[in-house]
């Protein structure tokens, strides 16, 4: 590998600091970033792409070719008759690995079908497993000379409920009293143990609880707490004789307004209170830990209701050692929408994370919701991923419902820069046929030139729909971008070639939209790893 200094020399060799251009071209060429100019200015530590310069084993091998899935791979065939993995499509695709998926022969069979992202669920399984996961991921990547990106998924403080005293758990009705308070002692049907203080004290009278996932619905009518064997009813959370939770225990009694059966561990939402604790559970530190020294790309951080939450997880990889991965707030939380513009300002992309966020508030509010969330993190350029039960049919069916396809393709057309797979990857029966559907579904809308598709570049000037420029990006490479875009599509070339080290130019050139595939060359592996997750057709 090359160092990283006599790396950004060749780079600023191969590319030129000036831009020359005519009306043949096949390509426009941008400038470096500002900061690229100076040798002195970015030390790059890590693996360089120019380790793929040699002759190497791109190509896809015979013996896969004649697999009988080989009909799904997203191939194509060079000048010298090499048939290696092709990549045109402008959106990207993240596949969660998870049992189903976990070998290397699965991951390279996802990879080849289309997958550019891989997601490791942090929620399941040890670290010893991610470990070996990430080695089978950079093995794949090595020998197909193709950066592939990993996003390691933070499991976040789910709220669960106790457990009854039976498996089956107990039937409440709608219109009965139900309790929940702090007793460990098995719940019965009119009351459990719910093993969050905070939340005991959060919620007053006239707030809602959702358990398992939405199936039954409650709202709080009296809170209270134990003290000295008694029990007190309180008007408010200042009436409590002592903030000891042990030795004052809160409890709460809830109305039932959706019945059904309730069994132990099941998820417990509460859609209109701010809880007042982080995200970052004690677990999810050690997994972020472990995630900064494990190679992965980005770090996805769940169930975010405030833009602190995303700085707090910017200073604990900061001060964690190892690589810096790039950081994804997961919106699924009302007050995470409301603090939408603040999360976008400071973390590097977001995700719409539909199935929380459709529990958590009114399920035909979401679509708007994620236009919503795609419009702006545009407008922030910042990528975005929309995520859950986009293929969920296929789990166990080969073949998608209409209306799945259908979602696919409207996330593309709203300008979503990746689609996610996750228990149709990581569970699922047909996780290479998910991927395969996927891919067309998003080529098609990608092909689609229809009225109701917008201009896609967009520059300063448009005082109806401005941009809000990164501030890392001097106004220079704002000019140069836009100029770039713009004449690319002028005189209708064939992509943009964009040098760049730190990835900076490609996420604004990326935000403009251009109507032809960006180019990223870049001397950096790792920069080539979370710019795999960018869309614009970005070949790095």
């Amino acid at each position: 590998a090359a160092h990283g200094r006599s790396a950004r020399r060749r780079a600023r060799q191969s590319g030129g600091k000036t831009m020359r251009f005519n009306s043949q071209a096949s390509a426009v060429a941008t400038k470096p970033e500002e900061d690229d100019d100076s040798d002195d200015d970015i030390e790059i530590d890590g693996p360089m792409c120019s380790i793929w310069l040699d002759d190497g084993n791109a190509v896809v091998n015979e013996e896969l070719l004649a697999a009988p899935w080989a009909g799904l791979i997203d191939k194509v065939t060079t000048m010298s008759g090499s048939i290696v993995r092709r990549c045109t499509k402008g959106a990207k695709q993240v596949a969660t690995l998870g049992p189903k998926s976990a070998s290397q022969e699965n991951i390279e069979r996802l990879f080849l079908c289309g997958v550019d992202v891989f997601r490791l669920n942090f929620s399941h399984g040890s670290a010893e497993e991610k470990t070996g996961l990430v080695e089978r991921i950079r093995n794949i990547e090595s020998k197909y000379m193709h950066p592939i990106c990993i996003l390691a998924d933070m499991q976040g403080p789910k709220q669960r409920c106790g457990k009854f005293e039976t498996d089956e758990g107990v039937v409440l009705k709608t219109g009965q009293t139900f309790r929940f308070d702090l007793d460990s002692t098995p719940g019965t049907t009119e009351r459990c143990m719910l093993p969050h203080p905070e939340i005991l004290l959060a919620l007053q009278p006239g707030k809602s609880l959702l358990l398992d996932d939405g199936k039954l619905k409650m709202r709080v009518v009296r809170s209270g707490c134990m003290w000295e064997g008694k029990e007190m009813m309180l008007e408010s959370s200042d009436g409590r004789p002592s903030p000891d939770v042990e030795k004052c225990p809160p409890f709460i009694e809830c109305e039932v307004l959706v019945g059904g059966a309730l069994s132990a561990n099941k998820g417990v939402n509460t859609p209109d209170v701010i809880l007042p604790i982080s995200p970052i559970t004690p677990k999810d530190r050690k997994d972020i830990l472990f995630a900064c020294k494990a190679d992965v790309d980005w770090i996805a951080l769940s169930f975010v209701q405030k833009h602190q939450d995303m700085q707090e997880l910017r200073e604990l990889i900061n001060s964690a050692g190892g690589c810096k991965p790039k950081i994804l707030a997961k919106v699924e939380k009302p007050s995470a929408v409301q603090d939408l513009d603040m999360i976008l300002e400071v973390s590097d992309g977001v995700m719409v994370a539909r199935g929380d966020l459709g529990v958590e508030m009114n399920p035909e509010e979401v679509p708007f919701v994620q236009k919503e969330m795609i419009s702006k993190a545009h407008m922030y350029g910042k990528p975005v991923i929309v995520a859950t039960q986009m293929l969920e049919s296929m789990i166990s069916c080969p073949t998608p419902t209409r209306a799945e396809c259908s979602d696919v393709a409207n996330a593309i057309l709203d300008g979503c820069d990746a689609v996610m797979l996750s228990g149709e990857t990581a569970v699922g029966k047909y996780s290479a046929e998910c991927v395969e559907m996927q891919r067309r579904v998003i080529q098609s809308a990608e092909r689609s030139d229809k009225p109701w598709k917008e201009d896609k570049v967009m520059f300063r000037s448009d005082e109806h729909r401005r941009v809000k420029l990164p501030t890392a990006i001097p106004e220079q490479s704002d000019s140069l971008v836009a100029a770039a875009a713009h004449l690319a599509d002028d005189v209708r070339a064939k992509a943009i070639v964009c040098f760049t080290v730190t990835g900076a130019t490609v996420m604004r050139l990326a935000q403009l939209r251009p109507n032809v595939p960006i180019i990223a060359a870049c001397p950096c592996l790792e920069t080539a790893r979370w710019l795999s997750m960018q869309i614009g057709r970005a070949h790095v």
